[in-house]
């Protein structure tokens, strides 16, 4: 019975120092991330002459280990001679980061907002759609240097005044730049 027992300790004992060794560094850490987008390029049908886009918003991100939560709210403008539309599409969404240097996740949108200068009395009825990333983060100590790649697909219902609804399907990647403190 006491062999037994030593030899299942010592097995036990073995499983934990690998568990620690393997995971135990990525375990125990957590970090806060911080993204703003810098370029933005839309994807979605063509544009006509004399539009363009661009964007502006956050991305804020806790990691815990391997899994990570986010709340991103991106703010896509989009321009035309004489005015702009700007679509907001809020985002909450997990990741996971599988090595230091590589963070990838995919969210859901939940809500957002919108101001249309070809139609000021038109209100969001709702927005749904997806957003996928991929941020490579460069270690110094304990601040994180990062680089991203974020796509969105989201939809936005507008209610204008005085007529039916419609969809505006929006489709644009945007490259960000951030920093994560680690605990």
């Amino acid at each position: 019975f006491q062999y037994s027992l030593r030899s299942s300790m010592k097995r036990s004992l073995l499983l934990v120092f690998i568990t620690f060794f393997l995971f135990g560094t990525i375990a125990s850490a957590a970090t806060l991330r911080l993204h703003i987008p810098m370029s933005t390029t839309w994807t979605g049908n063509s544009l006509s002459d004399g539009q363009s886009v661009s964007s502006s918003g956050y991305s804020l991100r806790g990691i815990f280990g391997l899994i990570g939560a986010g709340y991103t709210s991106s703010s896509m403008k989009l321009k035309y001679t004489g005015g702009a539309n700007t679509y907001t599409s809020n985002a909450v969404d997990i990741s996971i980061t599988p090595i230091d240097l590589l963070t990838v996740g995919y969210g859901i949108v939940i809500g957002g907002d919108i101001s249309l200068d070809t139609n000021p009395n038109a209100s969001l009825d709702s927005a749904s759609g997806s957003t996928m990333f991929f941020n490579l983060n460069f270690g110094l100590g304990p601040i994180d240097l990062l680089l991203g790649y974020r796509t969105w697909e989201p939809t936005h219902k507008i209610k204008p005044a005085n007529s039916a609804a419609f969809d505006q399907e929006l489709k644009y990647n945007e490259i960000g730049l951030g920093v994560g403190f680690g605990f």
